[in-house]
């Protein structure tokens, strides 16, 4: 680990970083190059359609360059950019998929941050400051060897507490979480329900690429969100991950249903349409039988 943060901090000041980025520069849509990138758990504290109490767990990756970092999910990453499809990991980049991780990029620049992200049935984009209010705290815990310091800011209606590290001269985090004297090494809501933390942090030199679908649309940040949370938290979401759509809108949106006969059988040998895989405008719908309550990131 400890020769890991020498090199890091290496690479971000010095001509090794520009050496890089010559080799990356005519890769098709890069933007910048990654130094090194960082897997976060993300963790939700929710509950199924009956109440009970589950987690929903999955991963993001943080890749961060000289002018701009991109946060997205860990296995879309692997898939994508990588090229690692491995068979065994195909069920988390699906589920990456039907929870619509957004893909978000900030911009070292310009302090501006955008944030694409798919929900049914449209691709959307918008444009935000990209820089949080901070208050930075004297409390101090040990992560994964780092020694940490704890800041507290207010995003989206919600609390969050980061632990932050020096020792990794970034102000980059997961999420939309950034801004701090040290790259985020863990991160959670004041109310309990979500948390990020670092599992992996590797030196990766990769082409930072953004791809825009030609049907993406641009919007505004909070009628986004008002959109997403509309949908998702209506009290039939979780019943009917469909409730929303109509004949005319899957026409227009491309409606497509995936999975062969044999995986949606029913021990008893009956059909069940709940487990097949939905797509609206090529955007995964959640099955049905692995649905729980939704929770948004963003309050408002």
């Amino acid at each position: 680990m400890k020769n890991l943060r020498n090199l890091i901090k290496a690479l971000m000041f010095t001509a090794i970083l520009l050496m890089t980025f010559s080799v990356f520069a005519q890769t098709k849509d890069s933007i910048d190059v990654s130094i090194f990138t960082v897997g976060y758990n993300f963790t939700v504290n929710t509950t199924d359609r009956e109440g009970n109490a589950v987690v929903d767990s999955l991963h993001t990756i943080l890749m961060v360059g000289a002018n701009v970092t991109k946060t997205m999910g860990y296995y879309t990453h692997k898939y994508k950019i990588s090229n690692e499809k491995s068979r065994s990991n195909y069920e988390e980049y699906q589920f990456e998929n039907m929870t619509h991780v957004p893909t978000i990029f900030v911009s070292s620049c310009d302090k501006n941050m955008e944030v694409y992200e798919d929900v049914p049935a449209r691709h959307y984009s918008y444009t935000e400051p990209a820089e949080l209010t901070w208050t930075l705290l004297e409390d101090t815990l040990t992560i994964s060897t780092y020694l940490c310091r704890k800041a507290q800011a207010t995003y989206g209606g919600r609390t969050w507490n980061a632990y932050y590290t020096e020792e990794i001269p970034s102000t980059a985090g997961p999420w939309k979480l950034n801004g701090l004297p040290g790259l985020i090494v863990k991160a959670e809501d004041a109310d309990g329900i979500f948390c990020f933390e670092m599992f992996e942090l590797s030196q990766q030199n990769c082409a930072i690429t953004k791809t825009v679908d030609a049907l993406t649309i641009k919007t505004k940040r909070n009628n986004l969100i008002n959109m997403r949370n509309n949908l998702f938290l209506d009290r039939r979401y979780v019943n009917n991950p469909l409730y929303y759509y109509t004949k005319t809108e899957g026409d227009r949106a491309g409606y497509a249903v995936y999975g062969s006969l044999a995986e949606n059988r029913n021990s008893d040998g009956t059909f069940s349409g709940s487990k097949l895989t939905h797509q609206i405008n090529g955007i995964a719908v959640p099955k049905k039988d692995k649905l729980h309550h939704y929770q948004p990131l963003e309050l408002q």
